[in-house]
């Protein structure tokens, strides 16, 4: 008798709308070139699962196409909900809060009631549960979870169900990434732990100037200038001519638009991005004076990362009022818009009239280098991104709101309740001393960990990829210029891969 050949592992591959998913296939297609594979997809829109049915790169065992698990679903059972709460140890509530279309920020053309949620989060968990079951995925590919409350999902029931993860991690160094098995790239922090207890493993010393040239402001320019639509004219008026002729797309992020909402939503919103942006130039302050202040960068909104790792301070304002509150009598707290919050329509005049009425808080126009008001402050706050850490290097204390890799660094505050935060403040004011080992030690476990991509192109690339998919009806288009877009990020796409297939 022969033998029998040993069964493939598989990999589900979560491809969420837009560059994810040209940067998944990319990844796999470098795969499948180095490890016999599975592969099993889940498209979240039409478009790109018409994509992935044409395209010939790789071959799929099954691609599922996932609103049809929760499309025209419209009961749902508490007992249920309770039940996938307790045996996959989800948090159904914070789950659903964090998706930017069911709460708060995406809710222009539609406010969604509980009785409509709640359905689609039940069948969702049994449509990831059936997968599971029936295909045992070795492993799952996704983006840092939290772009929506599906991908969370998905990430929550494969870390309950035993099944590796692999997430490609944005940190805080320019196109440096971690495939992580976990929100906040723990395998740094732990490598930190074992440097730190053993200084012979510091092999470099590293001070201002690494920061200087791999500022993640590096990214944020790159970010700034992402071409989000690299059609011609002709193209742009034949995508935008269908879409006056087709209703969106029945997902839930579609819920409520039409032809008639969009144009008029459209209309209005290119006068008061106008009206917003006039404001934030005439009252926000473009000077760093000779002052005591903490420093508070913005982080963009909406946004995905603070959603998950700081769930309970969200809200922005409401925790710089709190900080406020918080600080020495001598002190100010300077807040500064986010660069890239003009890509999001800039925040409304309400939220920085908010912000200016604070006594003791000063607004900080966006064009202000952060790195000019890291060094003259006296401390950075922060819920995420890389000013925090990037004020280690010029040492200055940091109060961080989130989970973080370095926040396992003595010279991070993790604030986890805010009713101590006068207390941390004076403490640290009083006690903080800077030390260029522990700085030495979680660099080296960054560049131990992390791998060099050209990240930023690649994203830019996708995105590009995505706007080519949505304006050119010929699917041929879109697989010659994915053809180009592999050849060009065929080394960064390897290394991907190979790391990714050392974790299986």
């Amino acid at each position: 008798m022969q033998d029998q050949k040993p069964k493939k592992d598989t990999v589900l591959i979560w491809f969420d709308d837009g560059s994810y998913t040209y940067i998944h296939l990319g990844i796999c297609y470098a795969l499948s070139k180095i490890a016999e594979v599975n592969f099993v997809g889940i498209a979240t829109t039409k478009q790109d699962m018409g994509f992935l049915k044409t395209q010939k790169f790789i071959k799929f065992e099954k691609l599922f196409y996932y609103p049809d698990c929760y499309q025209e679903k419209i009961s749902y059972s508490l007992a249920n909900l309770k039940k996938f709460e307790k045996e996959y140890d989800l948090d159904i509530w914070l789950n659903i809060f964090m998706d930017r279309f069911f709460y708060k920020f995406y809710t222009h053309f539609h406010h969604f009631k509980k009785e409509e949620i709640l359905p689609i989060v039940e069948n969702s968990v049994k449509f990831f549960v059936d997968i599971f079951k029936e295909y045992d995925p070795k492993l799952v590919l996704l983006q840092s979870a939290g772009e929506n409350f599906a991908d969370f999902l998905l990430y929550k029931l494969a870390k309950k169900m035993n099944v590796k993860i692999s997430m490609t991690n944005i940190i805080h160094l320019h196109n440096k990434i971690v495939i992580s098995d976990n929100l906040i790239s723990r395998e740094i922090s732990k490598e930190y732990e074992k440097i730190i207890s053993n200084q012979k493993n510091i092999n470099d010393e590293f001070n201002k100037n690494l920061i200087k040239n791999q500022s993640a402001f590096e990214t944020i320019k790159i970010q700034s200038n992402f071409n989000f639509n690299n059609s011609n004219i002709f193209d742009k008026i034949k995508h935008y001519t269908k879409r006056f002729f087709y209703e969106p797309e029945t997902i839930y992020q579609n819920k409520g638009k039409s032809k008639s909402k969009m144009l008029q939503f459209r209309y209005q919103n290119y006068f008061e991005i106008k009206k917003r942006n006039k404001f934030l130039n005439k009252n926000s302050s473009k000077f760093i004076k000779n002052e005591k202040f903490f420093y508070f960068p913005l982080q963009t909104e909406p946004e995905a990362k603070p959603s998950v790792t700081a769930p309970f301070f969200i809200d922005q304002l409401n925790l710089i009022e709190n900080i406020a509150r918080s600080m020495p009598v001598d002190f100010l707290l300077y807040v500064k818009e986010h660069p890239m919050q003009k890509l999001k329509f800039w925040r409304s005049v309400q939220d920085y009239q908010r912000i200016i009425n604070i006594p003791n808080v000063k607004l900080i126009h966006p064009s202000i280098y952060s790195q000019d008001l890291i060094s003259k402050s006296q401390g950075v706050m922060a819920t995420s991104g890389s000013t925090a850490f990037e004020a280690l290097f010029f040492e200055k204390p940091v109060f961080l709101f989130a989970d973080d890799y370095y926040d396992v660094v003595s010279m991070v505050n993790r604030v986890h309740d805010i009713s101590k935060l006068p207390k941390i403040i004076k403490n640290t004011l009083e006690n903080f001393r800077f030390k260029n080992d522990e700085l030495n030690a979680i660099i080296q476990a960054t560049k131990n960990i992390s791998i060099p991509i050209r990240y930023s192109d690649i994203m830019n690339n996708a995105i590009i990829l995505s706007s080519i998919q949505r304006n050119k009806s010929k699917s041929k288009n879109v697989i010659k210029y994915f053809e180009k877009f592999f050849r060009d990020y065929e080394t960064d796409f390897e290394l991907l891969a190979k790391t990714i297939d050392k974790k299986m």
